[in-house]
């Protein structure tokens, strides 16, 4: 995504998509006061249309207004580590215990075909593309739920995840160790260990974001 102006949705929309994926990306920073200025210098967003972005923004807890200071990036905490990781082990746990009674041969390969792609040479595929691609794969575990509601969750929730995701990436071996996770996954779908593995996938993910809370401190 070039993170400026440059396509037929509404101003308020673009601006709004722009500013979560700098967040998201780390492009502004935890705490970094945005302005009207910034956001035109930086991403040719204007004034009405960075308004309405920082409302929706703020409303969804991305950044938080100080009165007559201004409007900064929200931190991650651990307090958002530990919430974002409850919910995933109810939900995450529980759809694959529900896909792998009907998983068939094409969900299979499509899994496979994500995982495959996720190259963990950060030289050929930056931390950007792997994490839109670990994004995929969970993506298309709650689309084979076929549950709207539960599918609804994981798009709240993921741009979180992919957030934090994005500063572990860091560590050269958490690639491996995450697209060693994700076949685990796959093949638990056809074994019956699918459970198994998403637990200590979420386990897995969770200790590294925790760390790395604590390493920033």
């Amino acid at each position: 995504m070039e993170l400026f102006l440059s396509n037929p949705k509404p101003l308020k929309v673009q601006a709004y998509t722009i500013l979560k994926e700098a967040i998201i990306r780390g492009i502004l920073k935890d705490n970094e006061m945005i302005t009207e200025r910034v956001a035109l210098e930086r991403f040719g967003i204007s004034r009405t249309p960075f308004r309405e972005a920082v409302q929706t923004l703020e409303a969804e807890g991305w950044v938080y207004n100080i009165p007559y200071k201004g409007t900064f990036i929200s931190p991650i905490t651990i307090k958002d580590i530990h919430d974002v990781f409850e919910l995933r082990f109810m939900l995450e746990i529980g759809v694959v215990r529900k896909i792998q009674q009907k998983i068939n041969r094409k969900n299979l390969d499509q899994l496979q075909a994500i995982t495959a792609a996720m190259n963990t040479d950060p030289s050929q595929m930056s931390d950007v593309d792997f994490m839109l691609l670990d994004k995929d794969f969970h993506k298309v575990l709650f689309e084979l739920t076929d549950n709207e509601r539960l599918i609804s969750v994981f798009k709240q929730t993921s741009d979180l995840i992919r957030r934090i995701g994005m500063r572990v990436l860091h560590r050269a071996s958490r690639r491996e160790e995450v697209v060693c996770e994700h076949q685990r996954i796959i093949e638990g779908l056809q074994n019956g260990t699918a459970e198994l593995e998403m637990e200590q996938h979420l386990n897995k993910q969770k200790q590294s974001f925790i760390e790395l809370y604590q390493g920033e401190k």
